[in-house]
């Protein structure tokens, strides 16, 4: 097998990949359908997408989000996801373990990280933290209501409190 070959078959797994799992698209190399983008219009790693800052959204955290949602960007593969968990957490960063938590239900409220539980055992499962683009998080911010879009740039946020009284 030469070398086009090769290139060829790893793009095919790629797109097959994107399609059965939409998070590894987090990196920004894929569009939407799993074609490789060309080198120019690939999304640079940042560790907050720019139009989180531009939207207002990353306004709405407090000191102590931003902290933990820089701390998880900085564990990230290249997938943007990460299966640290909140005693590793305090542990680096001296954040209490019930502020991780709030941080977290905060940032999960605004689509800023989504997570899903993979069990190792039959009674042993983890976590995976993975880190939102703008244009996932965008469309779920909008399906629940929790912003109207006015046109592509310009959003409204609804009086919706960012928690629940009740954790």
């Amino acid at each position: 097998m030469d070398k086009k070959e090769y290139q060829e078959r790893r793009n095919n797994e790629d797109k097959t990949l994107v399609n059965f799992h939409p998070e590894l698209n987090q990196s920004g190399i894929y569009d939407n359908e799993g074609n490789k983008l060309p080198k120019p219009k690939r999304e640079q790693y940042d560790p907050i997408p720019r139009d989180f800052i531009n939207s207002g959204l990353f306004f709405k955290l407090t000191a102590r989000d931003k902290d933990i949602y820089f701390f998880l960007s900085s564990k990230c593969n290249k997938w943007r996801n990460t299966r640290i968990t909140n005693n590793y957490i305090t542990r680096e960063t001296g954040i209490p373990d019930i502020t991780i938590k709030k941080s977290l239900k905060r940032l999960k409220f605004y689509h800023f990280i989504s997570s899903r539980k993979y069990f190792i055992r039959p009674n042993t499962s983890r976590r995976i933290i993975v880190l939102q683009r703008w244009d996932t998080a965008y469309k779920k911010l909008v399906r629940e209501g929790k912003i109207k879009a006015i046109s592509g740039k310009e959003i409204v946020f609804e009086p919706i409190p960012y928690l629940p009284d009740r954790f």
